[in-house]
């Protein structure tokens, strides 16, 4: 080469090395520039998640389910109990007879004595650990009982949870705290999803080649390579998407979990967030409710195949759905089992019995049929009064009056008596409503509102309005009786045809029911026989304002557009309503609203809202006590006596009731302990063709008769004395009266008259006179 020629080479590359260079640097200056931004943005974002985690995980996690309980049952010496019907309705509990109690939620029971392994359980006063009960009923009395072999004087049972309002986003879950859970399941989990739990920091690269070499070897996936705290992540912040947008978040929100909080917060959270089922249109999400819904047992009541069987699901709960793929399910969880024998954590003998048991899953997928959706409005009316629908998804626990053993008599009497009525009286279509209310609490214990006791359609309990007939006439005597000075049981009411006139001029003429007219009866036949035209005499003189004030003092809480016809009973009112006014007699005189709810306690046990055993006196003691007393007598020799055959003479009170063309059926009675309104109709307001006695009544029957009665005690107040009435006049007498008849009366109002219309006639011969007879 000419040296003139590699002189200009020189040259050109002297002139291009410095901007090769400097590229470079530029280069170099923008690559940093941008990991700085990317660094700051991730920094952003990074703290833009930490504050979403933090959030959600630190505030209300999930919104779970409302759980409605049924009756705290008390046990207590001395008092009445059946083994029967506590062993009944423990298995309704779910728990599980043998013969010999070895673990939770079992029991056994002899002829006088029943030995209970009660669960864990949040009771209204506080949380009471599994323990052994002990029971023992002779004669029907309560003579010992213990807890965990040391005598008490009381035990409460663990309540029947009637059901689970699920929230709108159809996730439902049953809160366990990680104490609570068995630790073989607590390993196993570990073992299979995420060995490393305890050591990693959010994200294991060394489990995810684990996983990988595991599966290679395996020749299908039987190991995960996303840690627990991913899959809590994934679960709980970001969707099911699959792209590596959502992998970088769930990878950078783990991090943040695990620095934020304790290996046990994230292990409790993601026991409670990880979905495993589906319950129809409900999601079933976290182990707590997953083995209810899969074996309808609580949690620390599994099996080593159960376990397995449930951490299997958290593969795929679709494709290993033990209902409709039983063989994957099987394969899946004996691929478990194996996996748990090799570490150690079943022996040889555990492994094979596990390994050979069937997958012993619940007969019938659904989990929480709403087996007393009338009842249930009931009780959601009274929560959204009592708290907001925000409060309402914060897992709360409410506790009601509810008894399955009334309900399930209610329901049996309504299923066998209404075709019954129907075949005797040639008729079709009857429809029925029942309440049942214990009388010293105002605890509604059981409620049907249609023949369908299941079905969720229109309650007539709570929305029927229908005329309530005769069931009126006892708050216009008790009007009347609270006036002792001017009103007792001897007064005289007339009898006689009557014309009213409406303020429009129109003609009413009312008659009795069997169309006769007695002249003049006394007050207690008038509401003994359930008289019309003496009813309507007895309101009209104690006044219209009056009665409508009566009305309303016992419990009826809407407006009254009051009229002559409201005194036959011409006004609408639900069972539910006319079943309130009649507790205050019943309750001798003292109101308190009636209600489904007694407790609602949070999540954490505290108490939110608490029904307050307050009453009011709404009539005063002798007058409820004379009240009692007539409509005892209604039942003995009115128009309700057909009970005192139904019922071998038990001694209750009520009182029928029948409305125009016989639309509506009533009867209302109540012993010591219950109350019953019972409603028997038509949804298209025809004739039943029944009258009170005829057709409530032998249903209140039925009902009463399978529940038990508590007949009534007598105790007459001090107020109240025994007196001789002349039955023509309605005067206090003197024994020398002839024509007399007893009553109970208000000592205050008695008059003794020394008048007598005829005296007693002295019909003794010579002989008794002189000797006596």
């Amino acid at each position: 080469m000419p040296k003139n020629n590699v002189t200009k080479a020189k040259s050109s590359v002297k002139k291009t090395a410095p901007k090769k260079n400097s590229i470079t640097r530029r280069l170099a200056v923008i690559l940093v520039k941008l990991m700085i931004a990317m660094l700051f943005t991730l920094g952003i974002y990074t703290i833009y998640l930490d504050a979403k985690v933090r959030k959600k995980f630190e505030g209300q996690r999930w919104q779970v389910p409302v759980q409605i309980y049924g009756q705290l049952k008390k046990l207590q010496l001395g008092e009445s109990e059946n083994l029967n019907e506590i062993a009944q309705a423990l298995t309704i509990n779910g728990y599980k007879k043998v013969n010999f109690v070895t673990r939770v939620g079992q029991f056994a029971q002899s002829a006088e004595r029943l030995i209970i392994f009660q669960r864990p359980f949040e009771f209204t006063d506080g949380v009471n650990s599994a323990q052994q009960l002990n029971i023992e009923v002779v004669n029907g009395i309560v003579v010992a009982l213990s807890i965990n072999n040391k005598a008490v004087t009381a035990l409460t049972l663990e309540p029947q949870l009637l059901a689970r309002l699920v929230p709108n986003n159809k996730e439902d879950r049953v809160l366990v705290p990680l104490e609570e859970l068995p630790s073989q399941l607590v390993d196993t989990l570990l073992l299979v999803e995420d060995r490393d739990f305890y050591h990693h920091h959010g994200v294991s690269p060394v489990g995810i080649i684990r996983a990988l070499v595991n599966n290679i070897r395996a020749g299908r996936t039987v190991q995960g390579g996303s840690t627990l705290t991913q899959q809590l992540a994934k679960n709980m912040f970001l969707s099911r998407e699959r792209t590596l947008t959502r992998k970088i978040k769930e990878a950078l929100m783990a991090l943040i979990l695990e620095f934020r909080y304790s290996k046990d917060q994230l292990l409790e959270a993601y026991i409670n967030e990880v979905y495993l089922g589906q319950n129809y249109a409900n999601g079933v999400y976290g182990f707590g409710l997953a083995t209810q819904f899969y074996f309808g047992k609580k949690i620390n009541e599994l099996s080593n195949a159960q376990m397995a069987l449930l951490i299997a699901q958290v593969k795929g709960p679709s494709y290993y759905d033990p209902w409709r793929h039983p063989k994957r399910a099987t394969e899946r969880r004996d691929l478990i089992l194996r996996l748990m024998f090799e570490q150690h954590l079943l022996s040889l003998a555990d492994f094979e019995q596990a390994a050979e048991s069937s997958l012993s899953i619940r007969p019938q997928r659904r989990l929480a049929k709403k087996s007393y959706p009338a009842y249930l409005q009931l009780v959601n009316d009274e929560l959204n009064q009592h708290l907001s629908s925000f409060t309402q998804k914060s897992g709360i626990k409410v506790f009601t009056g509810f008894s399955h053993r009334s309900q399930q008599l209610l329901e049996q009497s309504v299923a066998k008596q209404l075709p019954l009525l129907e075949s005797q009286y040639k008729q079709r279509d009857l429809e029925a409503a029942m309440v049942v209310t214990d009388i010293a609490s105002g605890e509604i214990r059981a409620l049907v509102g249609g023949r369908e006791s299941g079905y969720a359609g229109f309650n007539r309990a709570i929305n029927a309005k229908r005329h309530i007939g005769s069931l009126i006439k006892p708050v216009i005597y008790a009007t009347a009786l609270e006036r002792y000075q001017q009103y007792n049981f001897a007064t005289i009411l007339d009898d006689k045809a009557i014309t009213l006139k409406s303020g429009s001029g129109k003609k009413w003429q009312p008659k009795n029911y069997d169309g006769k007219y007695r002249g003049q009866v006394s007050l207690i036949e008038g509401l003994v026989y359930s008289l019309n035209i003496p009813t309507i005499n007895l309101g009209m003189s104690l006044g219209l304002t009056s009665v409508a004030d009566a009305i309303k003092n016992l419990g009826y809480q809407h407006k009254l557009q009051m009229r002559p016809s409201v005194l036959l009973g011409a006004i609408n009112m639900s069972p539910l309503e006319i079943n309130q006014l009649y507790l205050t007699i019943a309750n001798k005189g003292y109101y308190q609203k009636s209600h489904t709810i007694t407790k609602i306690l949070s999540a954490n046990n505290e108490t939110l809202w608490q029904k307050q055993p307050l009453s009011e006196q709404r009539l005063s003691t002798g007058g409820a006590y004379l009240l009692n007393y007539a409509l005892e007598k209604v039942v003995q020799e009115g128009t309700a006596r057909s009970l005192t055959w139904r019922l071998h003479n038990n001694k209750l009170a009520g009182k029928t009731g029948t409305s125009n063309d016989l639309r509506d059926s009533w009867f209302i009675g109540y012993d010591d302990k219950h109350l019953v309104t019972t409603w028997l109709g038509k949804d298209n307001n025809t004739s039943t063709g029944l009258t009170g006695s005829s057709g409530a009544l032998p249903l209140f029957a039925d009902f009463i008769k399978k529940q038990g009665v508590v007949n009534k005690t007598d105790d007459k107040p001090e107020g109240i004395l025994v007196t001789l009435f002349e039955q023509q006049t309605g005067n206090a007498v003197t024994e020398e009266c002839a024509n007399t008849v007893i009553y109970p009366a208000i000592r205050r109002g008695i008059v003794t008259s020394s008048k007598c219309l005829q005296e007693k006639q002295d019909k003794r011969n010579w002989f008794e006179k002189i000797f006596g007879s």
